[in-house]
């Protein structure tokens, strides 16, 4: 599955990537660990979504 991410630094130095289409955001203190929550967060909300 492909999906836009936008990522970026915020104000306080944390690191903020959002699934774009699904408009799932999270933080976290590196880019990497950023992704992987992001990667985590859209698996939950894809099953939530599809009512498992």
């Amino acid at each position: 599955m492909k999906f836009e991410v936008e990522i970026h630094q915020n104000e306080v130095k944390e690191w903020v990537a959002t699934a774009v289409a699904w408009s799932v955001t999270v933080t976290g203190r590196t880019e990497k660990e950023a992704l992987a929550l992001l990667l985590d967060a859209l698996a939950k909300h894809l099953r939530k979504s599809a009512g498992a």
